[in-house]
């Protein structure tokens, strides 16, 4: 697993936490594979189903996992806050639906209900940052990664 690079900016804590997470995507077949770009990016690919499912960075000196879980509709607080933030970091400005293509049968991705009840939709091929990730957190994580990939499975042409 080529994360050295990654590993050096973390705490032990972290890298614990982190390599837990990373051995588990590499479990489904995910490789992480840097990024052609100056900042510390690792973005997780599976050649099986042609998708990414998260990526490891470094950002303002702090370690962040960024993930695709719209498959699943039941999640935490954390994660359903996680979409709520990174919608609110834009200003709404990537929410909706891109048009691209790419859902087939239904919209792909997440929405989010303010309790005034304005809803927001969050394109699925969208990472999304989730932050602060704990030990607590970690079967969380592997639950919605292998949902995920067995919605990716599903949806792949054989």
């Amino acid at each position: 697993m080529d994360l050295e690079e990654f590993y050096q900016y973390l705490s032990d804590e972290e890298k614990n936490i982190f390599s837990e997470i990373a051995g588990y995507a590499i479990k489904l077949g995910y490789k992480p594979k840097k990024a052609k770009t100056q900042a510390i990016n690792y973005v997780f690919n599976s050649n099986k189903t042609k998708k990414h499912i998260m990526k490891f960075s470094i950002e303002q000196g702090r370690p962040i996992l960024k993930m695709k879980f719209y498959a699943s509709t039941d999640y935490s607080h954390i994660f359903h806050e996680s979409v709520r933030a990174v919608m609110e970091e834009y200003n709404y400005k990537y929410t909706g639906c891109y048009n691209c293509g790419k859902c087939k049968d239904q919209l792909e991705g997440y929405e989010y209900k303010y309790s005034d009840g304005r809803e927001y939709f969050r394109c699925g091929g969208e990472l999304i940052s989730i932050q602060p990730i704990t030990n607590k957190e970690i079967p969380e994580i592997m639950k919605l990664l292998h949902t995920q990939h067995q919605y990716y499975l599903s949806k792949r042409k054989v």
